[in-house]
């Protein structure tokens, strides 16, 4: 029974895995993306004389795609800043525990904030909401705010899973 358990957490952590590690490429192809659209940007204005005025409107949608879609693999890759006063307080058995609890709020927050965003997308499909300077609809990045809440939660919960695991062997 305990092999079974094992096993399938060890095949959700690889399917987290996988799903954290295309979210790191579509994060790389954006600042790759936001990168080149700055250098035409820069190009466009001060080689040719004629700015692009849908350059900025677009990098600031990629710069959205790259920091939610990066959050989930710095997570993963432990890159994120971690408030360490209280577990440096307490002893090793304490701080598993702090760390199994973080875990645990993190992940039912981020699947709140998905639950909300959720709203937030329909909202913006239905009116097919389009940016201001540019006709580009917006609702295909205000989805990736529940998606990568929603990855985000799985992360969180691998994790949580893990810790719990590993408290329960010690």
């Amino acid at each position: 029974m305990i092999g079974s358990m094992s096993s399938s957490r060890s095949v959700f952590r690889l399917a987290i895995d996988r799903i954290t590690t295309v979210f790191g490429f579509v994060a790389l192809l954006a600042l790759g993306v936001m990168a080149i659209l700055l250098v035409y940007d820069v190009v466009m204005r001060y080689v040719v004389g004629r700015p692009a005025d849908w350059v900025l409107d677009v990098v600031q949608l990629v710069q959205v795609t790259l920091a939610f879609t990066a959050a989930a693999p710095v997570l993963r890759a432990g890159g994120h800043i971690n408030m360490e006063l209280l577990p440096t307080l307490v002893g090793p058995r304490y701080q598993r525990r702090l760390e199994i609890l973080s875990n645990g709020i993190c992940s039912v927050g981020c699947l709140w904030m998905s639950i909300l965003s959720w709203k937030t997308f329909s909202r913006s499909y239905q009116i097919t909401e389009a940016a201001y300077g540019i006709a580009l609809p917006l609702y295909p990045w205000k989805f990736l705010l529940p998606l990568c809440f929603f990855v985000l939660a799985l992360e969180f919960f691998a994790s949580f899973l893990e810790h719990l695991r590993n408290s329960e062997r010690s």
